[in-house]
């Protein structure tokens, strides 16, 4: 099956809103920031998976990697190859992540990231995805400089 990885637009603001709701992920700040969005589609451009970038200044934090059970390691590597792009585009000097899957460690290693000493960042205290996460437990934050 074919997939196609592409910058989100406008016109796609709620079929994200949507896929985030069902998969139990914040929608706060989507429809502000749909351009730094990646939505992938089947052949019938059907919804599969998307990953965003919250932004302030030059630094960005991933938020909402949503990927229905279909996806393979080589097509999430790609989703991640384009959203270091679009980060790129939009001038990001830094990209982070956060997580509490340490399974998922080793996978961000090898795009680059590297593990921060802190859980939490000094640097994305102003971020909404970054506050939403604060209270989960056993948090990871990632980094990679672009």
């Amino acid at each position: 099956m074919t997939k196609i990885i592409r910058q989100a637009t406008h016109e796609d603001i709620y079929k994200v809103i949507g896929f985030l709701v069902k998969a139990g992920l914040s929608t706060e700040g989507v429809k502000s920031t749909i351009d730094c969005f990646l939505v992938v589609e089947d052949e019938e451009k059907n919804l599969i998976g998307t990953l965003g970038i919250e932004m302030r200044g030059r630094t960005g934090l991933l938020r909402s990697l949503v990927v229905t059970p279909a996806f393979d390691s080589e097509e999430i590597f790609s989703l991640f190859q384009e959203i270091f792009k679009l980060a790129k585009e939009k001038d990001l000097a830094q990209l982070y992540l956060i997580t509490n899957r340490r399974a998922s460690l080793n996978f961000f290693e090898v795009l680059g990231f590297q593990q921060e000493p802190k859980s939490f960042v000094y640097e994305l205290k102003d971020f909404v995805h970054a506050k939403q996460l604060s209270t989960v437990d056993n948090l990871l934050t990632m980094s990679l400089q672009l």
